[in-house]
C-alpha cells in the first residue's frame, strides 16, 4: 500500500525549504521534468485506485449515482475533472500501449485522452496500430499537437470520413446577433473547419499588438481581436461590387464652414451625439457629399 503520509511529510518537507532556486539552469529543468513524471505517475496511481472504486461500486456507498458523481462531491472536483477522470477509468483498458505510456510517467491523462478521442474516429482495423503510434509520439508532443498527429492519422487510414467531417461541421454554421440595452452589439457564429482557418488566421493578423509613440499596445487580446472584427468589417464595407449591400444615408445638419473644415459637429434628425457626427463626417473622404442650401444640411452615403 502506498504511504501517502511519508509522501505528504517529503513534499512538506520541500516546500518548506523552497531551495529550487540554488540549482543550476539544467538541474532546474531537469527538476521540473522529474515533477512532471511525478505528477503522471500519480494520475496513473489515482485511476487505478478510481477502477478498483468502480469495481467495488463504491458511489453505491455513499448514495451517489455513478463514479462521477463520487468523485465530484467526496473530493471536491469541478464536474468535468470528475468526468474525465471517470473516462480514464472507462477507456484506457481499450488502448494499452497509452495505458503503458500513462503509467510509466510519460504522457498525461490528458494526453491519454487525446488518444482516445482520436481513436474513437478510426475503423475499427486501425485502432490497436493507431493505439500505439500515438503513444509513442505522445512525449515529444503536448496534447494540442497530439490532437493533429491524431486528426492527421485519420486523413491517411479514413480520408472520406475527415471529408464527411468538414461537411457535417459546415452543415452546422450559425451565427447569432443580438443588442445589449447600450446598444452594444454580441455576435457568435461557428462556421466549418476551412472557412474557419481562413477568418481565424486573417482576424489574428489584424489582432495582432500595435505600439502607441514607442508604447506597448494597452489593449488586451479580447479587445485587440474585438478591433480586429470591427476592422475587417469595415474593410468589406468599403467594397463597392457587393450585391445586396446596403448604404446608409447620412443627413447631418451644421455650419457649411464647420462641414468643409470638418471642425465643429452637427445633429442628425434622430439626434445622434456630437462625437458620432464627428466621427461620420471625419470618415467621408472619398465620398459624394451633397448640400442643401449652402450652410445648414449635407447628405453623404455611408
Amino acid at each position: 500500500m502506498l504511504d501517502t503520509k511519508a509522501m505528504r511529510e517529503v513534499l512538506a518537507a520541500q516546500l518548506a525549504t523552497n531551495d529550487s532556486y540554488q540549482l543550476p539552469e539544467n538541474e532546474h529543468l531537469e527538476f521540473h521534468l522529474e515533477l512532471e513524471t511525478i505528477g503522471n505517475l500519480l494520475t496513473a496511481v489515482k485511476t487505478d485506485v478510481n477502477t478498483q472504486a468502480d469495481d467495488r461500486v463504491l458511489h453505491a456507498t455513499y448514495g451517489c449515482k455513478d463514479l462521477a458523481v463520487l468523485l465530484r462531491d467526496k473530493l471536491k472536483i469541478h464536474p468535468g475533472e470528475a468526468k474525465r477522470r471517470t473516462r480514464l477509468v472507462r477507456e484506457l483498458p481499450t488502448l494499452p500501449h497509452t495505458r503503458d505510456a500513462m503509467y510509466a510517467g510519460e504522457i498525461s491523462g490528458e494526453h491519454a485522452l487525446v488518444i482516445s478521442d482520436a481513436i474513437k474516429r478510426l475503423p475499427k482495423e486501425y485502432e490497436a496500430d493507431a493505439d500505439r503510434v500515438l503513444a509513442d509520439v505522445g512525449p515529444t508532443l503536448d496534447p494540442q499537437q497530439l490532437m493533429r498527429a491524431g486528426k492527421y492519422v485519420r486523413t491517411l487510414v479514413d480520408p472520406d470520413g475527415v471529408y464527411r467531417d468538414e461537411q457535417d461541421a459546415a452543415a452546422r454554421r450559425a451565427a447569432r446577433m443580438a443588442r445589449d440595452k447600450d446598444g452594444s452589439l454580441h455576435f457568435e457564429a461557428t462556421v466549418g473547419p476551412l472557412d474557419g482557418e481562413r477568418i481565424f488566421t486573417f482576424l489574428m493578423a489584424l489582432a495582432k499588438p500595435r505600439s502607441v509613440d514607442g508604447e506597448k499596445d494597452p489593449r488586451t487580446f479580447e479587445q485587440r481581436l474585438a478591433d480586429a472584427f470591427i476592422e475587417a468589417m469595415t474593410i468589406a464595407m468599403t467594397a463597392h461590387d457587393i450585391p445586396g449591400l446596403p448604404r446608409s444615408l447620412l443627413i447631418a445638419t451644421m455650419d457649411f464652414d464647420n462641414l468643409q473644415e470638418k471642425t465643429g459637429c452637427g445633429e442628425t434628425q434622430t439626434g445622434a451625439s456630437p462625437k458620432l457626427i464627428t466621427w461620420c463626417i471625419g470618415s467621408t473622404a472619398g465620398r459624394p457629399i451633397s448640400t442643401t442650401s449652402s450652410c445648414c444640411a449635407c447628405i453623404t452615403t455611408m
